[in-house]
């Protein structure tokens, strides 16, 4: 049974209440204060999670495709991989780069105006020693680019920019074309400097070399296919294709099916006595007049009238008609 405090006992409970929870609360709410600050609405991401996570995948393919296409091309053992996905400014990201480098403007329509690709000094100089069948000297990682060298790696970069459609068909259809190549990051502007831009960080390891190869993708060209920036869609989309790709063979398959075409006369009953007499030679009249065309059927359905003939040396059959489906009967 439980006890009834007194009134004393209960206004000293009330007073330890008090005095402990105004000390108890005091660091609660200056940690509070502390975490508060302002907010920026020009610093809010123009990437979601969703957005970010979706490149991540495509990126993935494109990394698989590239390591696949230079390990062919070049004779040597290549892997690449997907670093990162962030965000960023654009000015961050051109006060970044190496000099010198290589810079590729891409069009990539439906995409609103370019997109930049950067191959690293380290990647691009061990790229052009596996064509000329060298090594890559560490030493010409520090001088300029020669035009020949800048040919060969436009012939490279235009070779590989149709695997950017392959990685991104699941999303979009987009058709690449190489703009320009670029050494200096001050004639490969793309956007304004403030301009909120993703980039894709891969790793590409080629022989004994290393390097790195970066995608700078601007928020603004991506507008047009914001929505299906989703990995929602994206597997719905694949769901979907697979479901289109499976019902359009089965299609196929069904078209291709042979099926027997036979044109018979009206029906002519007889006692199964004549049936038993009848003997070469016997003439069997039938229920069908001369002028009136023959029931096609496909199978053991009627389907058309037609009229009997000869083309080519062999009976043929014109439609003349079509029966409709409540005309039909199985039989």
């Amino acid at each position: 049974m439980a006890g009834v405090l007194s009134q004393e006992e209960i206004d000293a409970l009330l007073n330890a209440i008090e005095s402990d929870g105004i000390d108890a609360a005091s660091p609660l709410e200056t940690a509070a204060v502390n975490k508060v600050r302002d907010y920026d609405f020009r610093t809010a991401n123009r990437f979601n999670k969703e957005h970010i996570r979706t490149l991540k995948v495509i990126y993935d393919t494109f990394a698989r495709l590239f390591s696949s296409y230079l390990s062919g091309t070049l004779r040597a053992m290549c892997s690449a991989d997907v670093v990162s996905v962030e965000e960023t400014k654009y000015a961050e990201f051109v006060n970044a780069l190496p000099n010198p480098l290589i810079l590729a403007v891409v069009r990539m329509p439906p995409m609103i105006g370019s997109i930049l690709l950067e191959i690293s000094p380290d990647l691009s100089y061990a790229i052009i020693s596996r064509l000329l069948g060298g090594q890559p000297d560490k030493e010409s990682v520090s001088r300029g680019f020669t035009e020949i060298e800048l040919v060969l790696l436009e012939r490279i970069t235009r070779q590989f920019l149709p695997l950017f459609g392959e990685s991104w068909e699941k999303v979009v259809t987009i058709n690449t074309s190489l703009d320009r190549l670029e050494t200096s990051p001050q004639f490969a502007q793309i956007v304004a400097m403030n301009e909120t831009v993703a980039i894709i960080s891969i790793s590409v390891k080629l022989d004994k070399a290393e390097g790195s190869f970066n995608i700078c993708l601007p928020h603004l060209a991506l507008e047009p296919i914001n929505q299906q920036l989703s990995t929602k869609f994206l597997y719905q989309t694949d769901v979907h294709r697979e479901l289109t790709s499976a019902y359009g063979d089965i299609q196929k398959r069904i078209q291709r099916t042979p099926l027997e075409v036979s044109a018979a006369f009206n029906e002519t009953s007889a006692p199964v006595r004549e049936i038993l007499n009848l003997q070469a030679g016997d003439v069997i009249n039938l229920n069908h007049h001369i002028s009136q065309p023959l029931t096609l059927r496909v199978g053991h359905l009627p389907k058309f009238k037609a009229d009997i003939g000869i083309k080519d040396n062999r009976y043929a059959a014109k439609i003349v008609e079509i029966i409709q489906k409540e005309d039909a009967s199985d039989e």
